[in-house]
């Protein structure tokens, strides 16, 4: 599989609701994708990857079959172990075919059981 960044998650998104002087947490979240894919058929997998002082973790939300062209909804829900070393939260996109081209058309993170707000969406006709 070939992994292409899409974006960086905002500290507001994934470190709102941490308890104060933890450590390390548990949060839950809300990620989706519109995806269009051309080129070639295969697989696309959205990923949330985490990255801290001592390590780099990914956790798959989704994936999805695609004929040659198309669009894929790719979405559920995660839960992420934190901890108060994180330097970085993004979301890439993981292709099977070195031929796939891929437009991403929304993208957003919401953490479960928060409001929606319109600052969840990370990208917009992208």
């Amino acid at each position: 599989m070939i992994e292409k960044f899409i974006a960086k998650v905002p500290g507001r998104i994934w470190a709102d609701g941490r308890p104060a002087k933890a450590r390390q947490w548990e949060a839950e979240f809300n990620v989706a994708s519109w995806v269009r894919v051309a080129g070639a058929a295969g697989q696309v997998q959205l990923v949330v990857r985490y990255i801290d002082s001592k390590s780099e973790k990914a956790v798959l939300v989704d994936t999805a079959e695609v004929g040659g062209e198309g669009s894929a909804l790719l979405s559920g829900s995660i839960r992420l172990k934190l901890t108060a070393d994180v330097e970085q939260v993004q979301i890439s996109l993981r292709l099977s075919d070195p031929g796939m081209t891929h437009v991403v058309e929304e993208l957003f993170m919401q953490r479960r059981g928060a409001a929606l707000k319109s600052s969840d969406k990370l990208i917009s006709n992208y």
